[in-house]
This record gives C-alpha cells, sequence and structure tokens, in this order.
C-alpha cells in the first residue's frame, strides 16, 4: 500500500512539474515574440525624434474629419502630442510622471481623440502583461504569429491580441478586447535601425473607424525652448504602473423624458473630469444632444466616486461614461 501510494505522489508531482513548465514556457515564448517586434519597431531607442501623420477618422455622430498628429518626443520622461482635427484641438505634454493636456471642450467625440497614428507606443508595456495563449491566424495575406494578453490591473483587467508577422516578427495587427475592434499596422519603412508602419488603420465593431498616414519621421525635436511648456490652463494628470480607475459612489440617474429618448432609446456620452476627492468638477458631452445633455449633465454634477489612485495617493483624472436612456 504504501509503495502504491509513494508512486502515486510522484506521479502528480510530475504533472504538476510538467504544467508549471508548460506555463512558464507560454509566457517566455510570448515574451520572445513582443521582445523581437520591439527590437525592430522602438523607436524610443533611437533616441529624440518627431512623427508627422496625416488622420482620416469616420465619426457616427458627426461623419468624416481630418486633421494632423505631430508628436515629439525627447524621452520617456518628456514629449508632447499636438492633435488638430476639424473641430477639435488637443495639445498634451507629458513631463515626469504628469500628463499636462488642454483640449476643446464643448465638443470631443471620442473617435476623434484616439491616438491611431501611435499605436504600436502601446507595445512596450505588454512586457509585463501575462500571456494567456499563443496562437496562428491569417492577417491580410501573412501568417501571423498571435499573442492573447491580460492587462494585470486589477481595476479594470481585459484582454488583448498582438499578432506578428511569422516570418519577419514585425506587429501586423492589435485585436482590443471589444469583438470587432483591431488596428492593421503596415507598410513599413525604415527609420534609422528601426521601422515604423506608415499606415495605421483602427476598426470599430469590424467597420474602418479611423486611418493615420505617417508622411514623415525625423530624428530631433526642433529648436523651439518652448515645446515642453506645459499648455495654459493644463491641469496635472499624475500617471504609475499601479494606477487604479476611480469607482461610483452616488449617482443620481438623470430623469431623461420620453419624448427626447425616440423609439429605439437613447445612448449618451461623456468625460466627466474629477478631482482627488472624487468629486465632478466638469461633464463634458461626447456626442451632443441639446435637450437631454441639459438634463443629464445636472445629474452628474451630483455623482461622486472613490478617486482614482497612484498607488496609496488618490488623484485627479478623467473618465468616460454612458447613459442609457431607454423606454421602459
Amino acid at each position: 500500500m504504501n509503495t502504491v501510494r509513494c508512486i502515486w505522489v510522484t506521479a502528480v508531482a510530475v504533472i504538476i512539474s510538467f504544467v508549471s513548465g508548460f506555463a512558464a514556457d507560454k509566457q517566455a515564448d510570448g515574451m520572445a515574440l513582443i521582445q523581437k517586434a520591439l527590437d525592430q519597431t522602438d523607436l524610443r531607442k533611437s533616441g529624440p525624434y518627431t512623427i508627422h501623420a496625416k488622420l482620416t477618422v469616420n465619426d457616427e455622430a458627426t461623419g468624416k474629419r481630418e486633421g494632423t498628429d505631430v508628436v515629439s518626443f525627447d524621452s520617456t520622461a518628456r514629449w508632447r502630442r499636438e492633435l488638430r482635427m476639424t473641430g477639435y484641438n488637443e495639445v498634451a505634454v507629458f513631463l515626469g510622471q504628469f500628463m499636462y493636456r488642454t483640449r476643446s471642450l464643448q465638443f470631443t467625440p471620442p473617435s476623434l481623440r484616439g491616438d491611431i497614428a501611435g499605436g504600436l507606443r502601446n507595445l512596450p508595456e505588454t512586457l509585463s502583461y501575462k500571456v494567456m495563449k499563443i496562437s496562428s491566424r491569417k492577417v491580410g495575406d501573412a501568417k501571423a504569429d498571435c499573442v492573447s494578453l491580460q492587462q494585470p490591473r486589477k481595476d479594470t483587467p481585459f484582454e488583448v491580441t498582438w499578432c506578428f508577422d511569422s516570418t519577419t516578427g514585425l506587429p501586423l495587427a492589435r485585436y482590443g478586447h471589444a469583438y470587432g475592434d483591431r488596428t492593421e499596422f503596415t507598410n513599413y519603412k525604415p527609420f534609422g535601425q528601426k521601422q515604423y508602419a506608415s499606415t495605421v488603420q483602427e476598426f470599430t465593431n469590424g467597420k474602418p473607424s479611423g486611418t493615420a498616414t505617417i508622411e514623415s519621421v525625423e530624428s530631433g525635436v526642433g529648436n523651439d525652448v518652448h515645446l515642453f511648456d506645459t499648455p495654459a490652463g493644463a491641469i496635472p494628470r499624475p500617471w504609475c504602473d499601479d494606477m487604479q480607475g476611480p469607482r461610483p459612489v452616488s449617482f443620481p440617474w438623470p430623469d431623461i423624458p420620453l419624448g427626447a429618448r425616440g423609439h429605439s432609446g437613447l445612448e449618451l456620452h461623456y468625460e466627466l473630469t474629477l478631482d482627488a476627492q472624487g468629486n465632478v468638477t466638469a461633464v463634458v458631452p461626447m456626442a451632443p444632444k441639446a435637450l437631454p445633455d441639459r438634463i443629464a449633465i445636472g445629474a452628474l454634477r451630483d455623482w461622486s466616486f472613490y478617486p482614482a489612485m497612484c498607488g496609496s495617493t488618490p488623484v485627479p483624472t478623467d473618465v468616460e461614461i454612458n447613459v442609457a436612456a431607454r423606454w421602459q
């Protein structure tokens, strides 16, 4: 009996060892694919640079919009982005651990605010993610190795999948956690010892929603001594690796009249600015609807939140929310 028991325990130990080794190999293999892509595309390793891109965005609320996106990168602790779209402007400066941003407050549709041209800038952060699985698929006409990852944040965990060309290792696509949302990277061009995708296209719900055509990538950031000055009136937004988002505490629901809801109901989209105490200091409509907005914004100003946390420190932040007003 003792002999049988010892054999069984040994077998269990072997199985556990095999499973642990398999998990470790999956993590290592996934990280190796990401690192190979970064070795070829991480422009930060090439020193200061400036990217000029043209944007075209298909916004459901306002139709087609066009503009430019210029990013001046001096270091991971100092960079600037200037976004100029039809009906929307934004300037953001990152210094140290703080983001300073100003933008058009009267109307900020979310589709105009995505960082399309900078899609590959999000790749380095995935080195801290957990590899869920590795698979193969076709992306366009290319065979791709795909890594499904889970973001380590506890408050908003989500999965994202990056696919890399099986031959070159270059990123081909990023698939979001929402079905039908993806970003494709094509037409790679050289920049020093690195390469960049000169065409970046976003798809939302399976439909084309935005395209960035990168016209040039230049070494250096120009001679403007005020390039990295903080924009006038910008409120600093701290950033940290263990950032946790705000959570609602009190949220009186707006009473939208039936006549303003339409036959299929009504979806309202807003950005709330919160202070370090979780109080709402500003409400910005993302897709303006005059009558419902007047009612909803008044109610949203009375919402309160547990504030966003940077480590153990409460910090101001912005949060996007949807308000549904449907027939009962």
